[in-house]
């Protein structure tokens, strides 16, 4: 058994053994998100020559059935009625709440799927800034957003870090799809080949970095989620405990979702067992800042001064003449 396998079993328990009969198979778990800007859930179904059925994971969200070959060339998607998506990739998205008139960052967003997903949700209204470091990712990006019909977005190819400086606290809402070592895709692509320890270490270090400038993207009360599609728990658990350790002015808070399983308390991950190839998401809360705390209560403390120093010269002074005065 390889290191991956020994670790799996090891966070796993009981549950390994069916992990290992999904890892183990060729039965992919497929599906697509319906693109609400152009055609509704009702109206794809009837159009499709195969049936469709819901994923726990979002409202437009369904699973296409094991036998259905080729759906990238279907007219409707070239069309953007709909996009291919593996149904738990869709769970971030729904986790971080978009609501119409956000302004929304998505910092790692190449092919694009969560992207259109948040574009979908804004339906025409706020911002949506998406961002690939990667030249010939983003305009896969871009070439997406553009086949959504999504109007009311930026693509644009910077560095996290760089970005993030000159967008200072611009966005109610962030999300940090992070590069992984993408253990929730082997059994898709060749991603098993390029595993090590030492990759997986690596990995976290790079998103605990992307992560930590994302912050300073974000509006004091505003939203973040993390996600990947891997399971290590360095990846994962162990980056959000690292960032919150760092970060007191963020916090870790309930989504208020149900598919897959609870871990530190209130991030969610997600197992094939669970109905999706992989995912792990976490929604952070930024609070307001300290010295902003401190910058109002000294301007309370000021008002205050100021209103007792009036009422005592008021109180002093000769109603009847202040009256004529007035």
């Amino acid at each position: 058994m390889n290191d991956f396998l020994l670790r799996m079993k090891s966070l796993l328990g009981d549950e390994f053994d069916e992990f290992l009969k999904f890892y183990n198979s060729d039965d992919f778990i497929k599906g697509l998100r319906v693109n609400t800007l152009k055609c509704l859930p009702e109206k794809l179904c009837s159009l499709l020559d195969f049936e469709l059925k819901k994923t726990p994971f979002c409202d437009e969200g369904f699973y296409i059935p094991s036998d259905v070959k080729s759906i990238g060339n279907n007219p409707l998607h070239h069309a953007g009625a709909f996009y291919v998506q593996e149904p738990s990739a869709t769970s971030a998205v729904t986790m971080l709440d978009v609501r119409e008139g956000d302004y929304v960052l998505d910092l790692c967003a190449a092919p694009g799927g969560k992207s259109t997903q948040i574009g979908a949700k804004l339906n025409g209204t706020g911002l949506l800034w998406s961002n690939e470091i990667v030249r010939s990712r983003a305009n896969i990006l871009l070439s997406n957003i553009e086949r959504m019909g999504i109007s009311n977005a930026v693509v644009s190819n910077c560095r996290p870090d760089e970005l993030c400086k000159r967008l200072e606290n611009r966005f109610d809402r962030i999300l940090v799809d992070a590069p992984c070592s993408g253990e929730g895709m082997f059994r898709k692509n060749d991603a098993e080949r390029e595993w090590s320890i030492e990759h997986v270490k690596s990995c976290a270090a790079r998103q605990l970095l992307i992560l930590n400038s994302a912050k300073n993207a974000l509006k004091n009360g505003g939203h973040m989620v993390y996600s990947t599609c891997t399971f290590s728990k360095e990846e994962n658990e162990g980056v959000i405990s690292r960032f919150l350790a760092e970060n007191p002015d963020f916090e870790l808070v309930d989504s208020g979702v149900t598919f897959g399983r609870p871990t530190l308390d209130y991030a969610r991950r997600i197992f094939p067992m669970d109905g999706g190839e992989g995912h792990f998401a976490a929604k952070l809360h930024k609070r307001a800042s300290r010295i902003l705390i401190i910058i109002f209560l000294k301007r309370i403390i000021k008002l205050t001064r100021k209103f007792l120093i009036f009422m005592t010269v008021f109180l002093s002074t000769d109603r009847s003449v202040k009256i004529l005065r007035l």
